[in-house]
């Protein structure tokens, strides 16, 4: 059985491995922690839960345009792969289309912000 690779809670890096001894890791480095306790501060000055957060429209509709050309890209390939069949050249093809399809999206990144 594999474990689970586990994953900070800010930036969703791979966790460094584990020690035996002491309290689970939660953040992949002192950066990360420090973001983190600025997005608490700034969500508590707020009055939001800990699962809220705040970002600006704009970062929100790009985040949404960036995630509706994922989903298309992903029926695009779907219907290829059906038309076209199963051979090991479209696989290629529709992963080369997926892989470009995703890196606006993997290279998004939203901060929380104050108002």
């Amino acid at each position: 059985m594999t474990k689970k690779l586990q994953r900070c809670a800010w930036c969703g890096g791979a966790l460094p491995r584990q020690q035996a001894l002491g309290r689970p890791r939660v953040y992949c480095k002192q950066g990360c922690r420090q973001q983190a306790h600025i997005a608490r501060k700034l969500a508590a000055t707020r009055g939001l839960k800990p699962d809220e957060v705040l970002v600006s429209r704009a970062a929100l509709e790009e985040l949404q345009g960036l995630l509706y050309g994922l989903q298309t890209a992903l029926e695009d390939v779907e219907g290829d792969l059906v038309s076209v069949g199963g051979t090991d050249q479209a696989y290629r093809e529709a992963f080369d289309w997926l892989r470009r399809a995703c890196l606006p999206l993997a290279d998004l990144w939203i901060e929380p912000r104050a108002l």
